[in-house]
């Protein structure tokens, strides 16, 4: 197992919260899909577990679905990775479940562990940080069938990867982006920042090469350029410049309310239909409708309405509750 994986709540702890998350990209019709499994253990109140999935389809609005669990629906093998909540299941090299609320979800997919766990801050921050963020499978390929809101989907080798978070607070924000699909051919990039302005991290990999952006140096000198749907990475890595100009639309993108262990509230939007380009020196690498774009925020937007309020939680019932 991918160490990386293993669930860090340990069934006590109040404040905290953790998620497992796919991306995956359908080349065949240009849909994308975010899956999640996520566990929250408040300040107050007793622990829940739910499960997510949005479909982003290129022209249309994108569909959110969620359903939500008592803690006793979550079971995790503390000596591999094997996590179930509800019906639903992930390991290593497979993932399904069956949401059964407002809007009807379903998957069962299969797919290969990266052999590197991507991170995206140096080891002596994670060292001292009390937060867990890391790309376990940066790059791989999903083989089975996705269900969202009446449409079944069937994907063959769709390019994806998968990430695992865990931490006592949200914070105030932060830009996210990620690419698993070149024009130029397979790889992966990776990019985060606080905000505009401050220090990011930008890691790229392609063609037997890698820029690694979350070393020391490269992360104090990265940095995050833009507002609102256009946005730009720098940074300076021992292999080179890396420029990532990455361009979404609010009419693709989806709106979240969450709500970190402590109760404050946090507004996320994201799209994983964006373009990007990223320059490496003389290298050029083109994602078309392939690049994951979230940008979060203390106070919600305009452009983009909220389709999914996870602030509360709804109370499970029948030890499966929906949203």
């Amino acid at each position: 197992m991918n160490p990386d994986n293993r669930v860090i709540w340990d069934g006590q702890r109040k404040g905290w919260l953790e998620s497992w998350y796919f991306i995956i990209h359908d080349r065949k019709t240009g849909t994308a899909f975010w899956l999640r499994y996520t566990l929250v253990s408040p300040k107050d109140g007793p622990a829940f577990a739910g499960l997510w999935a949005f479909e982003f389809r290129p022209g249309e609005a994108p569909v959110a679905a969620r359903e939500i669990f008592a803690e006793g629906e979550f079971r995790a093998d503390p000596f591999k990775h094997d996590i179930h909540i509800g019906p639903g299941r992930m390991t290593d090299e497979a993932v399904s479940a069956r949401l059964r609320g407002e809007t009807l979800a379903a998957w069962n997919l299969s797919f290969k562990p990266y052999p590197v766990t991507y991170f995206a801050a140096p080891p002596l921050f994670r060292a001292f940080s009390s937060s867990h963020f890391s790309i376990p499978t940066p790059r791989t390929k999903f083989t089975g069938t996705i269900s969202i809101a009446g449409r079944t989907y069937s994907l063959d080798g769709a390019p994806g990867c998968q990430g695992h978070f865990a931490t006592p607070g949200l914070g105030k924000g932060w830009t996210w982006a990620h690419a698993t699909e070149f024009e130029e051919g397979a790889g992966f990039a990776e990019a985060v920042a606080p905000g505009p302005g401050l220090v990011a991290s930008v890691g790229v990999a392609w063609g037997g090469r890698t820029w690694p952006g979350n070393t020391l140096g490269a992360l104090a000198g990265g940095r995050l350029e833009g507002s609102d749907w256009k946005r730009t990475f720098r940074a300076e890595t021992s292999e080179g410049p890396v420029t990532w100009e990455i361009e979404g639309s609010p009419a693709q993108a989806i709106g979240v309310e969450y709500s970190d262990p402590t109760g404050q509230k946090l507004y996320c939007y994201n799209t994983l239909l964006a373009s990007s380009v990223i320059r490496c020196g003389a290298v050029s690498l083109r994602s078309k409708g392939t690049t994951v774009l979230e940008i979060s925020s203390e106070l919600p937007r305009l452009d983009v309405p909220v389709a999914l309020r996870a602030a509360v939680a709804p109370v499970p019932r029948g030890g499966g509750g929906h949203h």
